[in-house]
C-alpha cells in the first residue's frame, strides 16, 4: 500500500514572485453539485460582491489553470460560466461522484480540485499545490488539524480508483488517500502564502454565509485603502 508523505516548510517550493500572473498546465475543478442542505439554498449561487460565488471562482481560476471545469449535479442551474460544465452521474453520492466527473472530462495529466464554497480560495495555494504533483497521484494540504481533500491535486488516472470506490461506496475522497501515491502539504508551507488559511474557510449554513460577507467586505475595504465600519 503507497504511503502518504508529509512534508514541511524546510523543503517547501516557493512560487513565482508573481503567483497572480502565474499559471499551471493542469485543468482547474469546481465542485458544485451538492445538495446544500445546512444551506437551505444553492451554495454556488451566493451573491458574493457583485456575482454568484461560483462567477467568483470560475474567473479566479480561469486566470491561473488551462482550463476550469464545473462539476454540476444532473438538474443543477448554473449562471452563465466561462467554463466546461460535466453533470454527475449519480445524485447524493458527495464529492466522489463529482470528482469523477471533473477528473474525466479534463484534458490534462491532473486538476486543482476545490469546493465551491470557498469564497476566499487563493489561487496561489492552487498553483503551488499543482507545481507538486509531479511524481505523486495526489496532492492534499494539511490546514486546521485535518486534511482538505476539497481543496487538493488529483492525477487524472484517479478516475479508475476513485470509481471503485463508489461502487464500494466509499463516498469519502480521504478514503484514496491509503491506496495511492499521496502526498500531504503541512501547514507551515501553506502558511507563506496563506498565513490564515483563508483559502481552506468554507461557508456551509447560513451563518458561515454571514460571516463571509462580513469577512468579504473588510478585505475588500483594506485592499481600497478604506477602513471597514464597526
Amino acid at each position: 500500500m503507497p504511503a502518504m508523505t508529509l512534508t514541511d516548510e524546510r523543503g517547501a517550493i516557493r512560487p513565482g514572485s508573481s503567483p497572480g500572473t502565474a499559471r499551471s498546465g493542469l485543468s482547474a475543478v469546481v465542485l458544485a453539485g451538492g445538495q446544500s442542505r445546512r444551506m437551505g439554498c444553492s451554495k454556488p449561487l451566493l451573491p458574493f460582491g457583485d456575482e454568484p460565488l461560483i462567477c467568483h471562482l470560475v474567473r479566479r481560476l480561469g486566470g491561473a489553470f488551462a482550463e476550469v471545469i464545473v462539476a454540476a449535479g444532473p438538474a443543477q442551474e448554473l449562471p452563465p460560466l466561462g467554463a466546461t460544465v460535466v453533470r454527475d452521474r449519480v445524485v447524493g453520492r458527495g464529492p466522489v461522484a463529482g470528482l469523477i466527473a471533473g477528473l474525466s472530462a479534463s484534458t490534462r495529466e491532473g486538476c486543482f480540485v476545490a469546493s465551491c464554497d470557498l469564497p476566499f480560495l487563493d489561487v496561489a495555494v492552487g498553483l503551488f499545490l499543482a507545481a507538486r504533483l509531479p511524481g505523486h497521484d495526489v496532492v492534499v494540504p494539511s490546514w486546521g488539524d485535518r486534511l482538505q481533500p476539497l481543496c487538493a491535486v488529483y492525477s487524472t488516472a484517479m478516475v479508475e480508483p476513485l470509481t471503485a470506490m463508489l461502487a464500494r461506496d466509499q463516498l469519502r475522497p480521504i478514503e484514496l488517500f491509503q491506496q495511492v501515491r499521496t502526498l500531504v502539504v503541512s501547514p507551515g508551507e501553506i502558511a507563506h502564502l496563506d498565513p490564515e488559511g483563508l483559502t481552506f474557510r468554507d461557508v456551509t449554513g447560513p451563518d458561515d454565509y454571514v460571516t463571509a460577507l462580513e469577512l468579504w467586505d473588510a478585505i475588500g475595504a483594506r485592499r481600497s485603502g478604506v477602513r471597514a465600519p464597526g
